[in-house]
């Protein structure tokens, strides 16, 4: 869950330039893995070279990140193009959404959290220039709604779940800690996902068992196709129950969707942590480093390989050039 709004607003405040540069410095630096990270198999033995899959980016807000709140030393002054986006899959066996940016009904949802909190959600909803609901977004890619699957967030912060709740009716898919956490939520209170999201979460979603053997940098794994083209496995680390996704584009190229363990590409190319701003937003900061440094890894011993964080839409246009479909 990104704030560009809030995080924006205290960047430009001279109280907050003396404050960032006191707390940049007692931000750590993620160190290499020692040991090195070793690599299991990267596709499943029943792997298609050529799947028959659309790959699309489907956008549904535009923004902008301060580079300092996305990686904890970066540029105080400079933002970073921000997204939230999907990826749909079409596939005769079934399509799928990945990721679906906020509900259309986010400031309604919002009036039941209250205090630090719901200042915290108030000012990240102004934060966004909201460009496609779901819904049309997938009709533009030629996909009814209802045809869908199912929907499945790479984690329950209502920048990924609020959309994919308003496509009414679909099961969603995820990790049984992403459930425990809305239960949570919902049973003591908390923050990222709202309450009434929790509420159609737990009704609606479908535990997904990592039930494939080791994958990449991963100990286990779940093959959405049962053909390698999409494999997801667990990230936990941002929430407890993150997860991401290996697609293969059936063109040679592969992607891979991290979520938010990084909001930009800089944070598993050099190691860094969210800033001290954003530090509050992961549930577990020894997971998230530990997440790190395998994507640090993986990068370097397969550059070929492109590591798509949620938020950073440099690196959404590197991969789709544009909105659209590919494959």
């Amino acid at each position: 869950m990104s704030h560009p709004t809030l995080l924006n607003a205290l960047r430009r405040s001279p109280v907050f330039a003396l404050l960032a540069l006191g707390a940049t410095g007692c931000v750590h630096h993620i160190p290499e893995p020692v040991p090195a990270v070793t690599f299991g198999p990267e596709t499943p033995p029943n792997f298609q070279p050529f799947p028959n899959l659309q790959v699309c980016w489907v956008e549904f807000a535009t923004g902008s990140l301060p580079h300092g709140a996305a990686v904890a030393h970066g540029a105080l002054k400079a933002n970073v193009p921000s997204t939230q986006s999907g990826i749909l899959l079409k596939s005769p066996s079934g399509n799928w959404l990945i990721d679906g940016g906020q509900s259309a009904q986010l400031k309604e949802e919002m009036k039941e959290v209250h205090g630090l909190g719901g200042f915290f959600l108030r000012q990240a909803a102004h934060g966004w220039t909201v460009t496609s609901t779901p819904a049309d977004a997938l009709r533009a890619a030629g996909v009814d709604p209802s045809t869908l699957a199912g929907v499945i967030p790479t984690h329950a912060h209502f920048d990924h779940l609020g959309g994919l709740l308003d496509l009414a009716g679909l099961p969603v898919l995820l990790p049984q800690a992403e459930i425990d956490l809305a239960n949570s939520i919902l049973a003591h209170g908390g923050f990222g996902v709202l309450p009434k999201e929790a509420r159609i979460l737990v009704a609606r979603a479908r535990p997904l068992t990592f039930d494939g053997g080791p994958f990449l940098a991963w100990a286990s794994s779940h093959d959405l196709y049962g053909d390698g083209s999409v494999v997801l496995f667990p990230m936990e680390g941002h929430t407890p129950g993150s997860l991401g996704a290996r697609i293969h584009l059936g063109d040679g190229r592969e992607l891979l969707l991290v979520g938010d363990t990084v909001w930009v590409r800089e944070g598993y190319e050099d190691r860094e942590p969210k800033g001290w701003l954003a530090q509050p937003f992961d549930a577990d900061h020894a997971a998230v480093d530990h997440q790190i440094q395998r994507l640090w890894a993986l990068h370097k011993a397969r550059p070929d390989l492109h590591i798509l964080p949620a938020h950073d839409r440099r690196a959404w246009v590197e991969m789709f050039g544009h909105p659209g479909c590919t494959g």
